[in-house]
Parts: C-alpha cells; sequence; structure tokens
C-alpha cells in the first residue's frame, strides 16, 4: 500500500474515531454539527469517512465534546498500523489485532466512566492532593489567583 492510499485509510479513522468518540460522549453527530454551524450531511459525510475532514473541524468538534483531539488522531493512527501495517511493511498477526481493538474498546469506556475531573472546581486541599502544580495557599499564587513565577 503506497503513502497516499495510507493517509486516505487515515483520514477515514480520524471521522470514525471521532464519530465514536462523539457518541461515547453522549452527543449525536446531528447536536455537533449543529453547534459548530455546519451541515449535517456535510459532517456526517466527514465522519463516515466519505471525505477527508478537515483539521479545523476534528478540533472544533472535539473542543465542543471536551476531548482533546490529539486522542482522535493518536488512535487513528493506531488502528490504521493494526489494520494496514506499519511503515516498515510490519504487519500484525489477527489474534494481535483483535487484541488490541478489545483493548481500545475497553478503554473508551473506562473514558466515558471515569471523567478527568475540572480542576477549576478543586479547593486548595483537593488540588494538593491531587497533585496541582499550582493552588490557592501555594506560595506561587498571587492575589489574582493566578500562579506567577517565584
Amino acid at each position: 500500500m503506497n503513502t497516499r492510499e495510507r493517509s486516505e485509510a487515515f483520514t477515514r479513522y480520524v471521522g470514525l474515531e471521532l464519530k465514536g468518540r462523539i457518541t461515547a460522549h453522549g452527543f449525536t453527530a446531528k447536536t455537533v454539527a449543529e453547534s459548530m454551524g455546519r451541515s449535517v450531511a456535510a459532517f456526517n459525510r466527514w465522519l463516515n469517512g466519505k471525505v477527508e475532514i478537515p483539521l479545523s473541524v476534528v478540533c472544533e468538534a472535539c473542543e465542543l465534546i471536551d476531548i482533546d483531539p490529539r486522542e482522535i488522531v493518536e488512535r487513528a493512527y493506531d488502528r490504521m498500523a493494526m489494520t494496514l501495517g506499519e511503515r516498515d511493511g510490519r504487519t500484525y498477526e489477527e489474534e494481535d489485532v483483535s487484541i488490541a481493538l478489545a483493548e481500545a474498546r475497553a478503554l473508551e469506556k473506562q473514558d466515558a466512566n471515569d471523567p478527568t475531573p475540572d480542576y477549576s472546581k478543586f479547593d486548595s486541599k483537593q488540588a494538593e492532593d491531587y497533585g496541582l502544580a499550582a493552588y490557592r495557599g501555594d506560595a506561587n499564587i498571587g492575589p489574582d489567583e493566578l500562579p506567577h513565577e517565584p
């Protein structure tokens, strides 16, 4: 498979990964598209890999559903490597691919059940216990409650 074919497959996987995360976070493609001011039909074509999805759309949709776009790109690339092989031509056994995909699904369920905490709502004790670098009461926090150099 040549580089162009791999790139096109990667683009499809980005759309599919984003589609999966949208639903895993309790949204629909329609609500996300409408919130972004995009055509629902065009957004669905991007998500289903029919048309290459622009990076700006990936970023906007990810921020709207509160996930890091790097997660989508990384998972899409991993998925492409598992199904099409690595750049150097190495491939994976079918059993390895099945195990990796099952682990990815398990992680997605775990992510949905254990969302990242909202650090802005932490009190000083929670922030300190969680190991955040700056929290109220820290000597580096100024009167405006923002981190400052000592």
